[in-house]
């Protein structure tokens, strides 16, 4: 049982780790952004919270920057 209880433990230590170093990212991130692309970036997530964001295909993209295959 204590084997149990240590494992959990090292699980909650390295999650807690993982969460500092994901804020940390992020707050570099959002650093570099001006007010305009953060404001751009809440209304998307508020958008696609809501169903309501606007999406295209692949070939759509590859069509309006006139990128062809390759392949």
């Amino acid at each position: 049982m204590s084997e149990i209880i240590e494992i959990l433990k090292e699980i909650k230590e390295k999650l807690e780790d993982m969460d500092k170093r994901l804020r940390r990212i992020e707050e570099e991130l959002f650093e570099e952004l001006s007010e305009e692309e953060l404001e751009e970036i809440k209304r998307d997530l508020e958008a696609y919270e809501k169903g309501e964001l606007e999406t295209i295909t692949l070939e759509e993209l590859k069509k309006e920057l006139g990128i062809e295959d390759e392949v």
